[in-house]
């Protein structure tokens, strides 16, 4: 008979077989080495790249500058998904005029949004020319948005406008944040909610009978059954992006790396168990919620991780945890709800 020792070592190597098979290391690289650019363009140029450098030295063939968009060539535009434009706006004594005006007429050519960003008073007709779409929301390209920020600093930056730039990226908002590591904080919560809700759909789509893993080393169990590998393997996937959009290399040892922040000895069947407590009939409804807070909190622990270089805290985990079990209860209350209005 093997010893336990032996046999969770046999465990772990058939679980890591299974990843693998799943996981997709080259494609996971090859996101984070896209080329991309962002043309920041305007008389404050510099303080945009300022605040943006205040997230971390950025790589500068990610980044095209211009005094104006008349300025820019298709060279410069190569590899660009957005256009960020910081005009000077002189609005002190309410009559000032800001040059956008010089910037108006190549924007319906240009193959991608732009997102103008000021810190003065808007003026209304300069609005009228750019902006059909209010800002927060994607502009489209050959379309603009104007931003009107407090100030060019890069907290003020990430409460809308930088998302929107992250959304104007899909696809290659990997390679935007290796790149730029101001929008990395951005990109992993993306990710981390993407992954989420594709973890829901599975579980939702399925009759697991036990709970959702996440990641089996955690629960102290090797996943086996299909639908669990599946989710298993997701937010694997999800871990290593992360990894990547911080600029590390992804490799599996990435994810035994991550394996203690993740878990923080809280466990997942301690969630399982908080969950159960308010719903009296276990189901799929409840597998989908874990499956989609557990995947929250998986990510938000990594960012974290790699955003500040830290483990978090035990307490920190368990707080984590518990606000995962309460978005695992929201969720159970809108589908009960939402299946009470359908009958």
């Amino acid at each position: 008979m093997k010893a336990p020792a032996s046999q969770g070592a046999a465990g772990a190597a058939a679980w890591l077989g299974h990843m693998r098979s799943r996981v997709n290391l080259k494609a996971v690289d090859a996101e984070a080495r896209k080329r991309v650019r962002l043309i920041v363009a305007g008389a404050r140029r510099s303080e945009f790249l300022d605040a943006l450098a205040a997230g971390g030295a950025f790589l500068p063939e990610a980044i095209r500058t211009a005094e104006t968009l008349l300025d820019l060539t298709p060279a410069d535009a190569e590899g660009a998904r957005a256009a960020v434009y910081c005009p000077d706006v002189e609005s002190a004594n309410g009559n000032g005029r800001d040059k956008l005006d010089r910037s108006t007429s190549p924007i319906a050519a240009l193959p991608f949004p732009v997102f103008v960003v000021r810190t003065g008073e808007a003026s209304t007709l300069d609005e009228a020319r750019l902006s059909s779409s209010p800002a927060s929301s994607k502009p489209a390209p050959g379309a603009a948005s104007i931003y009107n920020v407090s100030s060019m600093s890069l907290p003020e930056l990430r409460k809308y406008l930088l998302p929107d730039i992250v959304r104007a990226y899909h696809g290659d908002e990997i390679a935007l944040a290796a790149a730029v590591p101001a929008f990395r904080p951005i990109v992993a919560a993306k990710l981390t909610l993407d992954c989420a809700m594709n973890s829901l759909k599975i579980a939702a789509a399925s009759a697991i009978a036990d709970h959702i893993p996440v990641l089996g080393f955690i629960t102290g169990s090797i996943a086996s059954a299909g639908d669990t590998i599946a989710i298993t393997a997701l937010q694997m996937r999800m871990l290593l992006r992360i990894a990547s959009a911080y600029g590390k290399k992804p490799e599996f040892a990435r994810i035994l790396e991550l394996l203690p922040v993740v878990g923080g000895g809280y466990g997942w069947r301690a969630l399982a168990r908080e969950a159960s407590g308010f719903i009296p009939v276990a189901g799929i409804p409840i597998k989908a919620a874990i499956a989609y807070a557990g995947t929250l909190v998986v990510g938000q622990a990594a960012s974290h991780y790699y955003e500040t270089g830290l483990k978090m805290s035990p307490n920190a985990i368990a707080a984590l945890y518990r606000e995962a079990s309460e978005r695992a209860k929201d969720f159970f209350r809108h589908f009960v709800g939402r299946k009470a209005r359908t009958r």
